[in-house]
Order: C-alpha cells, then structure tokens, then sequence
C-alpha cells in the first residue's frame, strides 16, 4: 500500500510516497541519499542510525514512516549545518574522538540530544546521554571529553532549536491512518485489522515489520496524559518512557525502572502501553504495574471497561485484549508503594532486554506490615506475581515475619520454575532468590 506521508526535513518541507511500514531508516538511505545515518544492528541496539525527531533522539531503524505525519526529522546532513555541530565537531577533532567514523554520526546526535536538555552536563550525565551508542573502536573516553568540552565552549552562547519548526507546527491534514483523536482510532480498530503502533521500538525488530499493516496512534493527545486523582495516578497508554520520567506525578518506583530501560534514544520512543500490551515477560514497566497491582483501562466504540493488570495476561505474548479495543490508560495506586525495591539484571546498563528483573513492595504501618507485594519479571511465559504467597507476610508484626521468612522463601522456591531461555534455568532461579532474599533482609526481616 502506497500513501503520501508529509512530514520535514532537515527544514524542508517533504512528502513521502510509500509503504507506511518501511523503516525510516531505509527511507533516508535509499530514496533521499541520506546515508549519514548508518544501518548497523536494525535493533535498536547500536545507535548508528540516530536522528532527532520533534527535537527528542530516536533509533531511526525502529520508525516505521507513517508514524512522522507532520513531525520535523533532522539527521546528521541537517544538523550539520549548526552552530552547535560545529562546537562538537572542533571538540571531537580536537581530543581524536573521532575513529573509524562508523559510529560518529550517531554520536554525534545523541550529544544533540544531550545538550539540547542538558547543556551543562557531567560526566556520568554524558555517559547516560550516549550508553545507547556503541563505538567499535572503544573511543568512548575521548568521545566523553570531547562532549565535555563541547558543552562548556558553548555554555554562552543561545540556545538554538536544531529542528526546524517546519510543517510540525501546522494543522495539515495527516496520514489517514494516523489518527489524532481516540474516537478516530478506535473508528479504525473497529473497522480495520490494522496493529495499533505506539512507539514500534517492539514492533519494528522483527525482519517481518515491513510486511505488517500499522494504526499509528502515537499522535492522540487523550493518551498522552499522565494525571492524579485521589486513588491513583493515571498513565495515558501512548505516554513514552522519557514522558513518564519527566512528569512530577510518577511515582518513584516507576521512574527507576523506566530510567534503567535501554537508553535514551529508545525512552524517547517506547511507551507504557506497547511494553504492556506486547504480553512480554521481560516488558520492565509492566513489572512496576504488576507489583502495585495497577489496574488497565480498556476502549471500545462499544464501551470501556477496567480490570486488574494481572487478569490482562493469559499467556506468553497473549492478553485479553479484544480486536476493537486500545489500552487507554494504566491506573496505579497512589497509597502504600513508597517502599519499595527494584532491581534489573541484565547484559549491559543499556540493554533493552532483561535478564531477570525483580520488584518488591512492602507497606508498614505502626510496625505491622499492611501490604506485601512482589513480582518476578523474565522468568516465565508471563510476569511472576504470587498474592498469595506474600500474603503470608501480611498482618504480621517484621519479628513474625522473621519467623516465617524460612516457610516464605520455601513456597517462592517450590513456586518459581523458570522456562529456558539465553541463561540457565539455574542462574535464573538463584538470581530471583537471592533477589527475594535481599528485598526481606532490606526491610528488616
């Protein structure tokens, strides 16, 4: 299927004539010569093919095109040809960050991303700021200075916005199936089998993404909100992880875990409800929305209805989320989950994929534990959360606890049966024990 996609350049007002699903990457390539941007691991993994898009850094090989209707798109041509370029180019050249040169585009536009919000950042800032960039030639000490220096040569100069304002600002008509409204997109997921389309960081992986029919609905502004009542916190579904992080309503348990997914680059474009609604084990927000039994709120043209977050899955990769239905937005609890604990394992601190990931609550309150609450995430077909196991803990005074901590860990032994996977059922069984085992000890028990 061909459509015309509008969207900017490098400043230049664009139309794109094409299939939707191809990757940004490739377009940029191969229909308009941009090959700054490099293709390296099509994952999201390596960050060679970095662009800005709306001023935030993203892993051009996890966009599919109908997802920029009328967004502003700088890569490396275009940021170029500014002034901040020019500080980090005489700073990289002058500390011989560059190397290969492979790598260095993609660098060179994580530091955008960098000191576009950060223009005074220190050295672990800039390390965060680039950890989703891997340079084959292990350049990365000079290519932190050369950051650095950058940083302060500029520090008086203006602040400029390197994204051209362009046709992102206009009111132009978008893609059809790019929906900016929910009652559009749930029109179209009543009528079309198209897959809904958040931030594709998932969906664009598999070498199949191309073949796939997307509803993009990253642009609908009732999923974007992140708002509080007096029993929860309220996470619209298309809210990325940088959103989330940012927001000042974001309960801290949820933002440790969104500040350990992956790296800049995929924050920016992943959000809440395609980690959620993928049905992946491994989904770090989802964990988070597990352990604070969360509940999701579900949309129809029929209707909506709202259930706990741990009736949503029925299996690896599958959920009971019917044909015609979006997950509009998560519901977290706001009581009881200040204490908490949360821990990721994982190849690399920028690895997008856990190895195994554990989170823990537990509420107390005059010295009797009036919640327990754990979640084990990547070790089976589906997030681990045992209610009545922890419910052993509750009502008991942390001297009772203690007590019963040999027959607790015992049932979460017994319980846990990991499948296999790219480590060991062994190695996965110990890291959840000693994991469980450290969350008791931490509080006491």
């Amino acid at each position: 299927m061909a459509v015309d996609i509008r969207f900017d350049l490098n400043g230049n007002e664009t139309i794109y004539t094409g299939n939707p699903s191809e990757r940004l990457l490739d377009v940029l390539r191969d229909s308009y010569g941009l090959t700054g941007t490099k293709c390296g691991c099509k994952e999201g993994e390596c960050g060679a093919c970095a662009v800005l898009i709306s001023n935030r850094l993203v892993n051009s090989c996890l966009v599919a095109m109908g997802s920029i209707s009328n967004k502003c798109v700088v890569t490396i041509e275009g940021y170029s040809k500014t002034e901040r370029f020019s500080a980090l180019d005489n700073a990289y050249a002058s500390v011989s960050a560059v190397q290969c040169g492979f790598c260095i585009p993609g660098m060179m536009m994580a530091s955008e991303g960098l000191l576009a919000s950060n223009p005074d950042p220190t050295e672990e800032e800039i390390r965060i700021g680039i950890s989703g960039n891997i340079c084959r030639c292990t350049g990365y000490n000079s290519i932190v200075k050369a950051i650095d220096i950058a940083a302060k040569d500029y520090k008086n100069a203006k602040k400029e916005n390197t994204a051209s304002s362009g046709i992102g600002s206009q009111k132009s008509k978008p893609y059809e199936f790019a929906p900016t409204t929910l009652a559009e997109a749930l029109k179209f997921r009543k009528i079309t089998s198209l897959i809904p389309y958040s931030g594709g960081t998932d969906l664009m992986v598999p070498p199949t993404c191309r073949e796939s029919e997307y509803l993009f609905i990253n642009n609908i502004l009732e999923m974007r909100n992140i708002t509080s009542d007096e029993v929860f916190i309220r996470i619209g579904a298309a809210c990325t992880f940088t959103e989330v992080i940012e927001n000042p309503l974001t309960p801290a348990i949820l933002k440790e875990a969104c500040q350990q997914i992956a790296a800049p680059a995929i924050r920016n474009a992943g959000t809440v409800g395609g980690n959620i609604a993928n049905g992946s084990a491994k989904a770090d927000s989802a964990l988070i929305f597990m352990v604070t039994d969360s509940l999701l709120r579900l949309v129809s043209t029929d209707g909506e209805r709202t259930l706990p977050i741990k009736e949503f899955y029925c299996g690896k990769g599958k959920t009971v989320l019917a044909d015609d239905e979006l997950i509009l937005e998560i519901l977290i609890p706001k009581k009881g989950i200040d204490n908490y604990y949360y821990k990721k394992v994982g190849a690399r601190n920028a690895l997008a994929i856990s190895r195994t990931s554990f989170a823990g609550i537990l509420d107390i309150d005059d010295g009797i534990i009036v919640d327990c609450a754990t979640a084990f995430g990547a070790v089976c077909d589906v997030i681990i959360r045992y209610n009545e196991i922890d419910n052993k803990l509750i009502g008991k005074t942390l001297e009772e606890a203690r007590c019963l901590k040999n027959e607790y860990l015992k049932a979460y032994d017994e319980a846990i049966q990991p499948r296999r996977g790219r480590v060991g059922i062994e190695y996965r069984k110990d890291i959840c024990m000693n994991l469980l085992r450290d969350f008791l000890e931490s509080n006491g028990i």
